[in-house]
């Protein structure tokens, strides 16, 4: 929602010792108020609202029928005046807005209740276009960057591979953007998964520099990223989540430096049973600054650049439980702070020590109607030491799987004649060794709710596409059984 800047109305404070008849009169010349603030020394004391006021209160000075103000920020948005109207122990007319402790203006509630009547249907219909378009465009983005980084990979001359590499980049970008409307999106529904692992926290900014360090240097800034804590401190935490803002952040800061440095630090704190995660992303190039951050962090659609990936820092961190702010260097820049509570996990972190290749050879279907993802996912195979073949729907997929040739299925979901769902439950009811194959989905509609339906039908796990090989690894050794023996012979 936008900010609460455009529904403030400006009516004249009211000294405490004025008397009430001279207020009822005020209301009656202006029919559109519903409250009026009582202000001394530019301070609000209370409010008077309309209906208050009775002819028997006419000589009464204001302040023995005025009730306390509840006063908000001018620069807070619609979301938080509404939700601090519907916290409020006791029904209010509204709100006294303040600049800096000092009356500025009031809005009311029925100003604010109106305003989200009005925007609940506008915002299904807004996340369902951004729903439809994200779905329209991860399929052909997914395989174009599949098919650039295995062009990378070819012996190629110098200048192509500059070429090949924009490309790539100018990819991760877009998907990075598609997905970040797609997240805030759900964030501003409620519905912004977080899902707790146990995280090895110095692995994790291990995983954050080396994902940032060459697009730095390609820049010409200096990132350092330091993790201040027990070396083999495994916390609670959604991980993925944490990369994720340390991302946002990172790549807001990128995106502006032009030299300088960058950096980026995890400190971790005991306080008591629990920790204390303080993450720190320092820009002194003076590309970010303190106020402009926190524009972003209330409007997604505030210009700024980066706008979108910061609102989405603020919604994930606030989904964590934790606190975000930008603070002003001295000098120049910014530095955006974030503190997150966690859990010590007891036990070694998820993905630790785990092997390049599968455990095990195997011979593995891949099902998808797009000739892209088909590519894709046969180059993944060959890179993990498998062998594939390929069919383009699911009813072609429960004949092949008939044969008992394979050691793994990759599903895909939506397909024409039968689909992933469809099919998984007629490979479920084959006898033997064919009915229990692993089946792993591949699905860009990788929400908690429909992994959930993907795998009480028969189905092993879901990896979300764009496939990352590393999670589609994962999945595979996981799904896999430790011995090889027990394939039926092919037809």
């Amino acid at each position: 929602m936008p900010g609460i800047s455009r529904l403030i109305e400006y009516p004249d404070p009211i000294d405490p010792a004025c008397r009430c008849g001279g207020v009822l009169d005020r209301f009656l010349d202006h029919p559109e108020w519903d409250l009026m603030a009582v202000v001394e020394a530019g301070r609000p004391k209370g409010v008077v609202s309309r209906g208050a006021i009775g002819a028997q209160h006419a000589k009464r000075p204001v302040r023995d029928v005025m009730t306390a103000a509840v006063t908000i920020g001018s620069d807070a948005s619609v979301e938080d005046a509404i939700a601090l109207v519907l916290s409020h122990p006791e029904p209010m007319t509204g709100l006294v807005v303040v600049e800096d402790g000092r009356y500025l203006g009031v809005t009311s509630t029925r100003t604010l209740l109106r305003l989200k009547g009005e925007a609940a249907p506008e915002a299904d219909d807004g996340r369902r276009f951004v729903e439809l378009i994200g779905r329209e465009l991860q399929t052909p983005l997914s395989g174009m960057m599949a098919v650039s980084e295995m062009l990378q990979r070819q012996p190629l001359p110098v200048d192509a591979q500059a070429f090949v590499r924009t490309i790539v980049e100018s990819c991760q970008t877009m998907a990075g953007v598609l997905e970040g409307a797609l997240e805030l999106s759900r964030a501003d529904a409620g519905e912004l998964a977080v899902d707790p692992q146990p995280t090895m926290l110095r692995t994790m900014m291990d995983e954050v520099q080396a994902r940032w360090q060459a697009r730095a240097a390609q820049q010409r800034v200096t990132l350092a990223v330091a993790y201040d804590g027990e070396p083999d401190l495994v916390a609670e935490i959604d991980g993925a989540r944490v990369e994720q803002v340390f991302d946002g952040l990172i790549g807001a800061a990128l995106s502006l430096a032009r030299r300088g440095t960058i950096e980026a630090s995890l400190q971790v704190q005991r306080t008591g049973d629990e920790l204390r995660l303080t993450g720190r992303v320092r820009d002194t190039a003076g590309g970010l600054s303190a106020s402009r951050v926190s524009q972003a962090f209330e409007d997604a659609a505030s210009g700024a650049s980066g706008a979108l990936g910061l609102a989405l820092c603020r919604r994930i961190v606030e989904r964590m439980g934790g606190e975000i702010r930008a603070e002003a260097n001295v000098g120049a820049g910014a530095t955006i702070v974030f503190d997150l509570p966690a859990a010590e996990a007891i036990g070694e972190a998820d993905g630790q020590g785990e092997a390049a290749l599968v455990k095990r050879s195997a011979h593995v279907l891949v099902v998808d109607d797009n000739a892209t993802n088909r590519m894709v996912a046969e180059a993944l195979c060959e890179m993990f030491d498998c062998t594939s073949e390929c069919v383009e729907d699911g009813f072609e997929a429960l004949e092949a799987a008939r044969t008992g040739r394979f050691d793994l299925i990759l599903m895909d979901i939506r397909m024409p004649r039968m689909d992933g769902v469809e099919a998984t439950r007629a490979i479920r009811a084959l006898p033997g060794p064919a009915g229990a194959v692993p089946i792993i989905a591949l699905t860009a509609n990788a929400d908690p709710e429909d992994a959930k339906s993907y795998v009480s039908c028969g189905m092993h796990s879901v990896v979300e596409k764009p496939i990352k090989p590393e999670r589609l690894l994962q999945a595979m050794n996981e799904a896999l059984p430790d011995v090889a023996g027990g394939r039926a012979a092919a037809a």
